[in-house]
């Protein structure tokens, strides 16, 4: 039966499940990221000297993203063959499942080795979880969108990203006010995880009524599925997907140097309080909200590759400044170095959803969107803030941390110049084989793969 529903109703209700449950997500996943520099060192890892126990905190924080392939494989074919919403359904209800065994789950000084063991379990299944939900939440919110608003669609998504960290900030400087910083460490960080459980049930609510997306709806109309989508996109956009992981590496490395090592850094280094972390990350995470939507936008009226590569150039030449600017110890001017950095940052993640979607048909695209977000997190996320300590450890200098991410900027520009523009890509009619309706797809098509 046809839905009564209006396209702009249906248009609010789709904006407001993927963001509400991708802004959970994401709170859960950084309370973990920004918890793991300052607290869980104390919490599961007392009988190591703090050096060692910062890098075997961040440890347990990349296990997250090695889970994060392994979530996309898994809600992959539930994906492409079952429809987008089931996925958002079923990685929210897992999502604030772990949460709450977080929330819950003893230190060392109770359970000795088992509290960091199930601590990776847990940070393991949480990871897993997010390989599913983002790129679900990304891609159903991109098959509602217009075509020529595909870019303002997939940020609005992504805003859940710095809406969460805003979050988690304000929680955790809330508690820390409250409750002191004793009590923050002792198991006022608990609270969050439990808030982050209660969201969830709101949001399993809201998205159970979210129609099925459209364009997935019409492709299963007409029979257009993969029997085996990840295999059919590995035989025939691998070239693609290698592009796009490139192209990404160093925003992810940096973004998680920044809103991950960094507070433990400050912290740790330069000993600061990490309550005037939390207040930075505050801030900066306020300047996202604004970044990520103008981004897209941005990206509708001049072109996915032309944005990105404004804020590319922008993140290295901030991925210089950063560690001398934080080494000054000056707020206003600590804050400027995040801003040059994860500013532009912020601007590339209102890009991020359709840049990875868009070079996909119906039938491959949640499995290509999924597969490239994942593996690039795996390899850039999961390795950021541990490979951040180890080298700062070993050479004494942060310089080594700026080499490596100079390094991953110019690899990524270099091969964003090559890729083709992808905003004039139909959706609608993009289903087994391309057919374009815009006459600037035809160049697009043609270039890639």
């Amino acid at each position: 039966m046809a839905s009564a529903t209006s396209p702009r109703t249906s248009h609010r209700r789709v904006l407001t499940a993927t963001t509400v449950g991708t802004t959970l997500e994401w709170f859960d996943f950084a309370l973990y990221g920004a918890l793991a520099g300052v607290v869980f060192p104390q919490v599961f890892f007392p009988t190591s000297t703090p050096a060692v126990a910062v890098i075997q905190s961040f440890a347990t924080f990349g296990v997250g993203f090695l889970a994060r392939p392994l979530g996309a494989v898994a809600f992959a074919k539930m994906a492409d063959r079952a429809g987008r919403k089931k996925a958002m359904v079923v990685s929210l209800t897992m999502m604030g499942a772990v949460s709450l065994a977080i929330a819950l789950l003893p230190g060392y000084h109770s359970i000795g080795v088992a509290a960091p063991a199930i601590l990776v379990l847990l940070r393991f299944l949480q990871g897993f979880c997010l390989g599913g939900e983002a790129s679900s939440a990304q891609v159903m919110a991109l098959e509602y969108a217009p075509d020529g608003r595909r870019g303002l669609f997939g940020a609005m998504v992504n805003f859940g990203n710095p809406l969460g960290q805003v979050l988690v900030a304000l929680f955790m400087l809330g508690t820390g006010a409250l409750l002191g910083e004793t009590v923050l460490n002792s198991w006022g960080w608990r609270i969050p995880f439990v808030i982050g459980a209660l969201i969830a049930v709101v949001g399993y609510f809201i998205r159970r009524h979210v129609e099925e997306s459209p364009v997935f709806v019409e492709a299963s109309r007409i029979g257009a599925q993969a029997r085996r989508p990840l295999r059919e996109l590995f035989r025939t956009h691998r070239s693609t997907m290698i592009r796009l992981i490139l192209v990404w590496l160093p925003n992810t490395a940096l973004s998680y140097v920044v809103s991950t090592y960094a507070l433990a850094y400050i912290v740790n280094s330069l000993g600061m309080s990490s309550s005037i972390t939390f207040g930075l990350v505050l801030v900066l995470n306020l300047f996202g909200l604004a970044l990520v939507p103008l981004g897209g936008a941005l990206s509708d009226r001049f072109g996915r590759t032309r944005v990105l590569m404004a804020t590319m150039t922008t993140s290295l030449i901030g991925s210089v400044a950063l560690f001398p600017l934080l080494d000054t110890r000056n707020i206003p001017v600590m804050l400027l170095a995040m801003l040059v950095s994860q500013g532009s940052q912020f601007m590339s993640a209102g890009v991020l959803a359709a840049f990875f979607a868009e070079p996909f048909p119906t039938a491959v695209r949640y499995s290509g969107h999924a597969t490239v977000y994942t593996l690039n997190n795996l390899i850039a996320g999961s390795t950021a803030p541990f490979a951040a300590a180890l080298l700062l450890s070993s050479t004494g200098t942060t310089w080594s941390i700026v080499g490596v991410l100079v390094g991953l900027y110019v690899v990524g520009i270099a091969v964003l110049a090559t890729l083709p523009e992808t905003r004039w890509l139909p959706f609608a009619d993009n289903h087994h084989v391309t057919t374009p309706t815009h006459p600037k797809s035809t160049a697009a098509l043609a270039a890639v793969d």
